[in-house]
């Protein structure tokens, strides 16, 4: 079967993009499945991340920068075959068209939402651009998920706010607000090859179940 492809994007830098592919792409890999991991973002910070990963503690999936490719629909077709799941990494919309061009070949559309008025802006944004895609590609599912999650109640209502929208169904795993994400992302590992972080373990693989069932994969 040709591999599944998720992309993961929104309008706004600052949501937490690049942890989550890095994080879902390694999960996947620590799973069994042949996983690559696309980076379409310039600023290359997948790519440095899981560079930062010692050779005796590798990163569990396969890394490929296209981010200057003009065609990265074409390369990443190259792969289809040879893995289960490919992860991209996109570039905030607003700035690239990249994330278009990457829902156009996908099956899941992810979407991370921070805390933030601005977030709320820009996941609409996004919403919008996944429904455009859909109209090319009717396979293609939406998805959004509470990420850098805090128990203060600003952050609830706009969870809150974020879940009551039918056109961009919201997965019930949230991503808490840890430290764990950036020790892992500075030393190319994702939170679950860090003993310690057993909170971001259980979230994070709550969160992968959740996109298999998605996907109508098994978890």
């Amino acid at each position: 079967m040709p591999a599944k492809i998720i992309s993961v994007y929104n309008q706004k830098g600052g949501s937490g993009k690049t942890t989550t592919s890095t994080n879902l792409a390694g999960a996947l890999g620590l799973r069994g499945y042949r996983t690559m991991l696309v980076d379409l973002d310039e600023q290359g910070t997948a790519t440095l991340s899981v560079g930062a990963a010692p050779d005796e503690r590798p990163y569990p999936a396969a890394i490929s920068n296209l981010a200057l490719s003009p065609r990265p629909d074409r390369e990443i077709s190259k792969y289809v075959n040879d893995y289960d799941f490919i992860v991209i990494d996109c570039p905030p919309a607003i700035k690239s068209a990249a994330p278009s061009v990457a829902l156009l070949i996908s099956d899941l559309g992810l979407i991370p939402i921070a805390a933030s008025g601005g977030n709320l802006w820009a996941v609409q944004e996004a919403k919008k651009l996944g429904l455009e895609a859909q109209v090319r590609n009717p396979d293609l599912k939406l998805r959004s998920f509470a990420n850098m999650n805090q128990n203060v109640t600003i952050v609830k209502q706009i969870f809150e706010a974020a879940a009551g929208d039918d056109e961009l169904p919201m997965l019930k795993t949230k991503i808490g607000f840890r430290t764990a994400y950036k020790e892992a992302e500075v030393s190319g590992a994702t939170v679950l090859q860090l003993r310690s972080a057993k909170a971001a373990h259980r979230e994070l693989n709550d969160l992968v179940d959740e996109i298999l069932e998605v996907l109508e994969e098994r978890a």
